[in-house]
């Protein structure tokens, strides 16, 4: 199995990025990752621990349909999902921890281990995981901030 680890910076209070994070995974951002191309909740509501979503992306110029499922959610600090189809096992955790008021330090951890006849790949998941990663992290940053007002200095938002 492949894990990669990134953190970065984003300049805005915890739960205004978890709540990023959070609707991130139900209403699709291709600013974060332009290989998704859709993403639809499998029932109403908020997420929580067992809601499923059904995610389309576009990889290797094939699309593909894959259902995820929320295995930790705890606002404003931590969500996990894990892929419960497809041709890997994948899991995605984002920690969420306060810096100061008005920023906040994300931990994007991804494992993934290709299933079947793509396990053969494994080695080439483990040389762009991280890269791959950092990408997707720094744009999680700029897609946040671009659609969330900064908070003036000491005015930041109170956790809910």
């Amino acid at each position: 199995m492949a894990r990669t680890q990134t953190t970065v910076r984003i300049r805005r209070p915890a739960a205004v990025v978890f709540d990023a994070i959070e609707r991130h995974g139900r209403v699709n951002d291709p600013a974060w990752e332009p290989e998704v191309l859709a993403v639809e909740p499998l029932a109403t509501g908020p997420l929580r621990v067992g809601s499923r979503v059904a995610m389309t992306r576009r990889d290797g110029g094939r699309t593909h349909t894959t259902t995820y499922e929320v295995t930790a959610f705890d606002p404003p600090r931590r969500l996990a999902i894990r892929h419960v189809d497809g041709p890997m096992d994948f899991a995605l955790e984002f920690r969420v921890e306060p810096v100061t008021d008005a920023e906040t330090d994300v931990t994007a951890t991804v494992d993934m281990s290709p299933r079947g006849k793509l396990r053969v790949l494994a080695p080439v998941f483990a040389l762009t995981g991280p890269r791959r990663n950092a990408r997707i992290s720094a744009a999680m940053v700029k897609a946040i901030e671009a659609s969330t007002a900064a908070e003036p200095a000491g005015e930041a938002l109170a956790p809910a």
